[in-house]
C-alpha cells in the first residue's frame, strides 16, 4: 500500500476515491500534497520506485492552459537544466467518449482520463506514465516542490566525519518519511472544530529517540510555517542557550537569518520580555545560575528561621520544593497541603509542608526586590494571568526538548498562543519527563491520537547507541512513553571508548593528548569535535587548557554568552553536559563521567532519593552520549555500569 497523507487539495466529493485507487499501489510510492502555494505544481505530486514522479490533478472539464501554466513553467525550467519534463495525469469528471483533438494528441506530457477509467485501470496508468529521474534531477525536484523536507549538508550529522570536507556543501540530503510526516503534520488540514471548541488550541507531539532528527523537524516546520502564512507569527523555544546558538548559526548558514515572522528564544529569554510586555515598568534583576541566588537563599536557608530547623531535610531538598510550588502552579497554603507530590523522592507530613510554605512566603517576599528577581516566581505569576491581553501572542509555538518544560513554562506557552494558536512539541521521553513522573495530560496537553513516534536515529551509529541505550532500560516506570529505538538499519561504525584514569588531572591530560590525536593525526576539523563535561571540570577553565594545547581561537564555551554571541562556526564546542541537549556532533568526548555516576553515593540520600539520583545521573550521560554521530570517548575515574562494558573499548587505569 502506497505511503500517503490526507490529501486535502482535491475536491471532498473525489478524495475518497482517489486514496482508494492510490492505496492499490505498492508501498515504494509515495503520495504528497505540496505545502507551499508556490510548490503546487499540481493537487498530488506522486514519487514512485526508481527515483520517478508523476503529477495528478482534477478537473471537471479537459482542463485548460490556465490550469496547466504551473506544471508547463516547471517543465520548462526542468528542459532548461537538461532534465526530463515529467508527465501529468488530469483525471476529469465529464465522460471522455469522443476522441481527443489532434491537439491534446500531440502533448505526449499529458494524458487525460475520465474518472471511471481512473477508477478502473488507474494504478496501471500510473505506472506506465512515471517519469524515473537521475539523482541529480531527483535532488531538484524534491527540493524544489518540497523545500520542507530538505537538509542542508552543515546540519546534519549524517556526513560523516572526514579528513576535508569533501565539498561537503554540494551534498543533499532529506528527511525521510515519517521526519517528513511529522515536519509537516497537520499543516494541511483544518484543526477538528471538536479539538478548537475543547482545548481552544491544537497541540501536535513527536515523541523520538535521541538523533531520530528532531531538531531538523523544527527548523524546517519552523520556515514552511513562516513560508505559507507570511502573515502569522511563530515562535520556536528552546530549553538552553547552546542549542539557541547552534539553531540561529544554522539559520545563518543556511538561509541568512531566520524569517522575519519568526522568534527563537531560550524559554527565559521568552518569559522575561513576556513579564516586560505586562509590565513595561520592570526593572528587576532575574536571577540565574546558583552563584546569582545563594546570596538571597542563604537568607532563608539558615538557622535563624525556625521553619528551616524544623525540617530534616537538606538544603538541596528544600529549595527544589520552593521552587517545585512555582513550576507546578501552587496557588496557596492549602492547595499545597493536599497537593499530591508525584515523583518528588521524598515525602512530606503536612506538619512539614506547614514549615515549607513559611519558607517559601519568606522567598516571595525576599526574591521579588530590587536585589534580584527569582525567575521560577515570575514565570508562575505569568501563567496564572487572568487578562492574558498585553502578552504578546502567536499563531504557532513550537517546543524543542518539551521532556524538560515544567508544568508552567507549558503554561506560559499555552496562554501565549492566539485563540485556537497550534502548538507543536518535540520530545524525547527516553531522556525523562519533567523531571518527574508526569504524563502530557496531566499538564493541560492531550495529545492522544496526536502523537507521531520517530524510533530512528540518523545522528550515530549503531555501536554508540547500543552502548547508550543499555544505560536506560529497565529504568522506566511508563512503557508507553519510553521509545525503543529500531536498531536494525542503524549505520554501523566503531565501538564507543571508556579511557579510565586514577586522578582527574591524569584524566584530563589524557583527554589533551587524545584530543591533539584527533585534530592533528586523524586531522578532523574542529567544528567537528564537541566536548562535554561534567562535575569538577568547568567550561571556562578547561577552555583554557585545551587552548594551551592547541592555540588561541580553537574552541567556543557555549556556556559562555558572550563567547557564543560572534563566535560559533569552524570551532570546537564545549559545553557542560548538563546543556547539551538538542546539541550533536561528528566526534563527542565526555568528561568527568565518573563524577556524575557518583552522586548516587551521598550518604546524605535515603534509598529512594538515591534511586531518583541514579536514574537522573544515567539519563545525562544517555544524553551525552547521543550526542556523538561516529565517534565517542568517555572519561572517568570511576568505574561506569557493567553493563555498558561488553559494548565499549575499554582501556587506560584499572579501577578494579
Amino acid at each position: 500500500m502506497a505511503k500517503m497523507e490526507s490529501i486535502t487539495g482535491l475536491d471532498r466529493k473525489v478524495r475518497r476515491h482517489f486514496k482508494k485507487v492510490l492505496s492499490r499501489l505498492s508501498d515504494e510510492f509515495i503520495v504528497r500534497e505540496p505545502l507551499l502555494d508556490e510548490s503546487r505544481i499540481a493537487s498530488i505530486v506522486l514519487e514512485g520506485p526508481y527515483k520517478s514522479w508523476l503529477m495528478i490533478g482534477w478537473h471537471e472539464k479537459r482542463p485548460n492552459e490556465t490550469e496547466l501554466a504551473k506544471w508547463r513553467r516547471f517543465n520548462s525550467t526542468l528542459l532548461s537544466k537538461g532534465y526530463q519534463p515529467i508527465k501529468y495525469l488530469a483525471v476529469v469528471e465529464e465522460d471522455l467518449k469522443h476522441k481527443a483533438t489532434s491537439e491534446e494528441q500531440a502533448d505526449r506530457f499529458i494524458h487525460i482520463l475520465d474518472q471511471k477509467g481512473f477508477y478502473i485501470d488507474g494504478e496501471k496508468n500510473i505506472v506506465d506514465l512515471l517519469t524515473e529521474t537521475p539523482v541529480e534531477q531527483y535532488n531538484w525536484v524534491k527540493k524544489t516542490i518540497f523545500p520542507e523536507s530538505a537538509i542542508h549538508s552543515q546540519c546534519t550529522t549524517r556526513r560523516s566525519v572526514s579528513k576535508v570536507d569533501n565539498r561537503a556543501s554540494l551534498q543533499q540530503f532529506f528527511l525521510d518519511y515519517d521526519q517528513e510526516l511529522a515536519t509537516r503534520f497537520d499543516m494541511l488540514e483544518q484543526v477538528d472544530s471538536s479539538e478548537e471548541r475543547q482545548d481552544d488550541f491544537s497541540v501536535r507531539l513527536i515523541n523520538g529517540v535521541a538523533g531520530s532528527g528532531k531538531t531538523l523537524i523544527l527548523i524546517n516546520r519552523a520556515i514552511a510555517f513562516c513560508k505559507k502564512h507570511p502573515d502569522k507569527k511563530a515562535l520556536l523555544v528552546i530549553h538552553n542557550k547552546p542549542v539557541t546558538s547552534d539553531i540561529k548559526h544554522r539559520f545563518e548558514e543556511w538561509l541568512g537569518g531566520a524569517p522575519s515572522n519568526l522568534k527563537i528564544e531560550t524559554f527565559h529569554q521568552f518569559a522575561l520580555n513576556q513579564q516586560k510586555k505586562v509590565s513595561s515598568n520592570w526593572k528587576l534583576t532575574p536571577l540565574f545560575g546558583y552563584k546569582a541566588v545563594e546570596p538571597l537563599r542563604a537568607q532563608i536557608l539558615c538557622d535563624i528561621n525556625e521553619s528551616y530547623t524544623q525540617l530534616k531535610l537538606t538544603d538541596g531538598q528544600i529549595w527544589s520544593e520552593l521552587e517545585y510550588i512555582n513550576e507546578y502552579l501552587i496557588k496557596d497554603e492549602n492547595e499545597y497541603l493536599e497537593y499530591e507530590r508525584q515523583g518528588r523522592g521524598f515525602a512530606l507530613q503536612k506538619s512539614q509542608r506547614v514549615h515549607i510554605w513559611k519558607l517559601y512566603e519568606m522567598v516571595v517576599q525576599t526574591m521579588s526586590t530590587p536585589k534580584g528577581y527569582l525567575p521560577s516566581l515570575y514565570v508562575k505569576d505569568l501563567a496564572l494571568l487572568e487578562d492574558t491581553t498585553r502578552l504578546e501572542k502567536f499563531d504557532h509555538i513550537l517546543v524543542d526538548e518539551a521532556q524538560f518544560f515544567a508544568p508552567s513554562w507549558l503554561q506560559l506557552v499555552k496562554v501565549s498562543l492566539i485563540s485556537n494558536g497550534a502548538i507543536f512539541l518535540c520530545a524525547d521521553p527516553n531522556q525523562g519527563f519533567l523531571k518527574s513522573r508526569l504524563s502530557w495530560k496531566s499538564v493541560g496537553f492531550n495529545v492522544r491520537g496526536r502523537t507521531k513516534r520517530l524510533n530512528y536515529s540518523y545522528r550515530t551509529t549503531y555501536e554508540i547507541m547500543v552502548a547508550a541505550n543499555t544505560l536506560i532500560e529497565g529504568i522506566e516506570d511508563d512503557t508507553d512513553d519510553f521509545v525503543k529505538p529500531d536498531l536494525e538499519k542503524m549505520e554501523r561504525g566503531v565501538k564507543p571508548q571508556i579511557i579510565y584514569s586514577h586522578t582527574l588531572q591524569d584524566e584530563k591530560t589524557r583527554f589533551l593528548n587524545e584530543l591533539i590525536e584527533c585534530c592533528r593525526s586523524d586531522n578532523i576539523p574542529l567544528h567537528q569535535i564537541m566536548v562535554l563535561c561534567s562535575g569538577s571540570y568547568s567550561p571556562w577553565s578547561l577552555k583554557r587548557d585545551i587552548e594551551n594545547t592547541l592555540g588561541k581561537g580553537t574552541v567556543v564555551n557555549y556556556n559562555d554568552w558572550k563567547d557564543i554571541k560572534d563566535n560559533i562556526g569552524g570551532k570546537i564546542r564545549l559545553m557542560s553536559i548538563n546543556s547539551c541537549t538538542g546539541m550533536e556532533s561528528g566526534v563527542t568526548f565526555v568528561l568527568g563521567a565518573g563524577e556524575l555516576m557518583n552522586q548516587a553515593k551521598n550518604i546524605d540520600l535515603d534509598d529512594t532519593e538515591r534511586e531518583l539520583v541514579q536514574q537522573e545521573s544515567l539519563r545525562k550521560l544517555y544524553v551525552a552520549m547521543t550526542r556523538a554521530g561516529q565517534r565517542l570517548a568517555l572519561f572517568s575515574t570511576e568505574k561506569l555500569p557493567e553493563r555498558v562494558h561488553e559494548h565499549t573499548e575499554v582501556s587506560g587505569a584499572s579501577l578494579d
